[in-house]
């Protein structure tokens, strides 16, 4: 029972020991993307409101389609709130995947655990998730229609960041042995869009490709976002559950092959 609640604890130990090397090297690392920048640190906050603007244009103005019972002010944030975790997860596969290419020598380091450095692609993209769906949570207050189960946010998108860390450790050992791995993520989450509920609600679909839905794991997340946040209501039981088996799995999993594996790979390269 010790060893494995040794096991259980390691990673959260490891990052509260270093937490203070991975705050500074995530502010640096969103300091580096806007460096140059006439705006700045503001485009975290610009960004996802031109995204807003520019989604509300097309699907109010080119498509003029929502779901039934969906006012068009829902509608748009609906996908807004499904889509800025996705672009955070797209960002955060990217660049965590090829993370430790750029210096193999990191996989030994003892100052910064090579294991934080995927994870620090992870919270960097995360900043952008926060500010997207913050427009969003001021948006439903100024229509005077906030929920109480908004207070459950912040536990969604800790189990999303958990899942996405194991999931970037998972594609950056990957491409240390394998360098298509990097060219076979933009197919990977081409796939996952068009598997993610964005646009549309998962009863939408029919029941074969309602099926679909569930072999995409940040599809869970999506959708708890987009029923908490917008329609201010419980995702179904089914998501609930598979959004914390999700991260539990992929972020306790994957850290213990990522900690076994960067030793074999460091002695091969």
């Amino acid at each position: 029972m010790t060893s494995l609640t040794e096991w259980f604890l390691e990673p959260y130990k490891l990052i509260w020991q270093h937490r203070r090397l991975l705050k500074d090297s995530v502010v640096n690392n969103l300091n580096v993307r806007v460096a140059g920048s006439v705006l700045g640190v503001a485009w975290l906050v610009v960004g996802p409101v031109l995204l807003l603007v520019l989604y509300g244009l097309i699907y109010s103005v080119v498509f003029n389609i929502r779901p039934v019972g969906f006012s068009l002010t829902d509608y748009l944030l609906y996908i807004f709130s499904g889509l800025v975790p996705f672009i955070a997860f797209s960002q955060a596969l990217a660049a965590g995947t090829s993370s430790l290419t750029t210096d193999q020598a990191l996989l030994l380091n003892r100052t910064f655990p090579a294991e934080l450095i995927p994870m620090r692609e992870v919270l960097t993209g995360g900043s952008m998730i926060v500010v997207g769906l913050a427009v969003v949570m001021l948006l439903k207050l100024l229509l005077l229609s906030p929920s109480w189960l908004w207070l459950l946010l912040p536990v969604v998108l800790l189990l999303m960041i958990m899942a996405i860390t194991g999931m970037v450790w998972a594609f950056a050992l990957a491409n240390l042995v394998m360098k298509d791995t990097q060219q076979m993520i933009i197919y990977i989450l081409m796939l996952l869009l068009v598997a993610s509920p964005i646009a549309y609600r998962p009863e939408m679909l029919s029941g074969s490709l309602k099926f679909l839905i569930y072999f995409n794991p940040i599809a869970y997340y999506i959708t708890s976002v987009q029923t908490i946040l917008v329609l201010g209501q419980l995702p179904p039981f089914p998501i609930m559950i598979g959004t914390v088996v999700i991260a539990f799995v992929f972020f306790h999993g994957m850290y213990s092959v990522f900690k076994t594996s960067k030793l074999i790979i460091a002695d091969l390269l």
